[in-house]
């Protein structure tokens, strides 16, 4: 293979005007190639999403050519093809086609109704011309239209330009007939795309995403790009989020914008993404870019790079008023309890789950929550006390945002990765103290995270009851909504598949079930009637069972018919709430007050 010294000229064009065929048609044009034989590797993962996907597996039809001479290419691993060129040979043109019929945030779609791609399913790198610019020139229908972060040529509605090959890779395109709109901040322009129709209200959606622009730009003082692009699929189910340099693209349920309560989370999925223009993006270990598309990249900081986004993406939906103070500590709450669930949060660490991303959290089995902890889901909770360490450590006058900020003055907004070892550095260079035990503890170890130790030091702690199943009388009047006497558990978690009875979908290892009821089990009777739905199960165990009582259960396992007795557990609390302490020191109002940005005694006052 040559090496890159003279850069050759990359030109794509992207034919998608037949989409009712869900094949894009590609081709190719390289000028100045040298002679020798040259590598064309198409990628194996997207960036964002660290899971092996094999993008080549939708390739066919590859013809090469140089000028009218067809040019053989030989298939020498599952995503490369190499070729030959000989001194003669100008310009040789690649021809391909890709199926793309996947609707996500990490993949690539054609239909009657848009085209969407991601970089890393269509575009092959050629040898190791990384830094060489790449053209892209778009044929679609002419009535569509194109959203994306590259960059225009000449104002051309149809031809963009990327800088090179990773930005090319790092910037999706909508194509179609999508509504856009668009906002200005700090004079730069903001385009929200949107495809599908649901229950959204523009100008409320509009809005609220500047306000969350404006959130984040406050914490770091500017904005990193010259244009930002939102791209929003609206259809049956939600699809994620995939940040990228300079765009974003999130797919929601057509009808998740209504009520509030729903809509809520479509906003902590935006602030999310956005959020990961700094953290990713810009701040992130040196092994996550430039990248390695051809095989896995092993980082064990995924906590801080998407824990952390959760965590500051929340954060900056309370600081632009989209939150409330108790709706963002209701949040919080929610994932304790989710998290004190998990019997995996004491077998899995932070550092672990990080690492392990390739093989476990986008493969997750009826075991997962056994084993596995979710770096985003605790993540999130580590981000908020070492936030609540670090300012308790400096009385407020240093924070989690700091680091960012410094990690991203040294190294994000040059361009560069930092060593992983620079992240505990960082945190306690701001805090003026050793961290080691933190990180050994809660981050590479798997203690028991005792959340009420760094929420006190904002004037809060942790309730958890459980929700009374006999809140209602026979009258239908409400009695006590939760209380504090725990509740009988079969330790399992279920689901309906096809209009059937309940099935097993967990069998928690901390559960009395655990070596009697297997995932997959459907459920026929308890002491011998019928179990007819989920919710019917949970509320025969609460009302008419005791901690310690033995059940029969019946079952179907694998087309046989079966049953366990099982002595009933002891269920995990089912509602935790955030709350104030009672008379709270000036240092943890002050605390407060600085993390939350709201009133103490507002706080205080609501609580009684």
């Amino acid at each position: 293979m040559p090496t890159p010294s003279a850069q050759p000229i990359f030109s794509y064009i992207v034919d998608c005007r037949n989409p009712g065929t869900h094949v894009y048609h590609l081709t190719l044009t390289i000028v100045g190639l040298t002679s020798g034989q040259h590598i064309l590797a198409l990628p194996v993962w997207t960036p964002g999403a660290y899971e092996v996907r094999d993008f080549a597996a939708h390739v066919f039809d590859l013809r090469l050519a140089a000028g009218p001479v067809p040019l053989p290419a030989h298939h020498q691993s599952k995503n490369q093809w190499i070729f030959e060129t000989t001194a003669d040979m100008a310009e040789v043109t690649v021809q391909y086609q890709v199926y793309a019929f996947q609707l996500g945030v990490a993949s690539s779609h054609l239909d009657q109704s848009h085209a969407y791609f991601n970089g890393a399913q269509l575009f092959f790198l050629v040898d190791d011309y990384r830094d060489a610019a790449w053209d892209v020139v778009i044929q679609a229908p002419p009535e569509w239209r194109v959203a994306t972060g590259l960059e225009p040529v000449a104002n051309h509605p149809y031809h963009y330009r990327a800088a090179d090959y990773d930005i090319l890779i790092d910037s999706p395109v909508e194509i179609g007939t999508h509504r856009a709109y668009t906002f200005m901040v700090d004079h730069k322009r903001h385009e929200i795309a949107i495809w599908g129709h649901g229950n959204e209200d523009p100008d409320v959606l509009v809005a609220d995403t500047e306000a969350i622009v404006k959130a984040q730009r406050d914490l770091f003082g500017g904005l990193p790009y010259d244009h930002y692009t939102f791209i929003l699929h609206l259809s049956d189910r939600a699809t994620g989020g995939l940040e990228h340099l300079n765009s974003t693209t999130c797919g929601t349920e057509r009808f998740a914008y209504r009520p509030r309560k729903n809509y809520r989370h479509v906003l902590q999925l935006i602030a999310h993404e956005f959020f990961h223009l700094w953290n990713v993006k810009r701040i992130h270990p040196d092994m996550l870019g430039p990248f390695d598309y051809q095989r896995e990249v092993y980082t064990r900081l995924l906590w801080a790079m998407e824990g952390f986004t959760d965590y500051f993406g929340d954060l900056s939906l309370l600081y632009a008023k989209r939150f409330s103070p108790q709706e963002y500590l209701d949040t919080l709450a929610d994932r304790i309890r989710r998290y004190e669930r998990l019997p995996g949060r004491l077998v899995q660490s932070l550092s672990e789950s990080s690492f392990d991303t390739w093989i476990k959290l986008y493969k997750p089995d009826s075991d997962s929550p056994n084993r596995t902890i979710s770096y985003y889901l605790k993540g999130d909770l580590i981000g908020m006390c070492l936030d609540l360490a670090i300012r308790q450590h400096t009385a407020n006058q240093g924070s989690l945002a700091e680091v960012l900020r410094r990690l991203y003055d040294r190294y994000g907004s040059r361009g560069i990765g930092f060593p992983e070892s620079v992240y505990q550095e960082t945190v306690e260079e701001v805090a003026g103290c050793s961290f080691a035990d933190f990180f050994r503890r809660y981050i590479d170890g798997t203690d028991p995270v005792p959340f009420e130790t760094f929420l006190n030091h904002a004037g809060l702690t942790v309730e958890r009851t459980y929700k009374n199943p006999a809140a209602e009388d026979n009258n239908g009047d409400l009695g006590q909504r939760t209380q504090d006497a725990p509740l009988p558990w079969l330790g399992i978690d279920t689901e309906v598949k096809n209009g059937h009875q309940p099935t097993v979908k967990v069998s928690y290892a901390n559960g009395p079930s655990v070596d009697k009821i297997n995932p997959g089990d459907r459920l026929l009777a308890l002491n011998g009637y019928e179990i007819a739905t989920e919710a019917g199960l949970d509320e025969r165990i609460r009302l008419n069972h005791t901690i310690g009582e033995v059940v029969e259960v019946t079952f179907f396992r694998r087309g046989q018919l079966g049953s366990a007795a099982i002595r009933l557990g002891t269920a995990p609390p089912d509602t935790v709430k955030i709350v104030p302490v009672k008379d709270a020191s000036e240092a943890q109002q002050s605390c407060y007050q600085a993390w939350l940005r709201a009133d103490w005694q507002a706080a205080a006052s609501s609580a009684k």
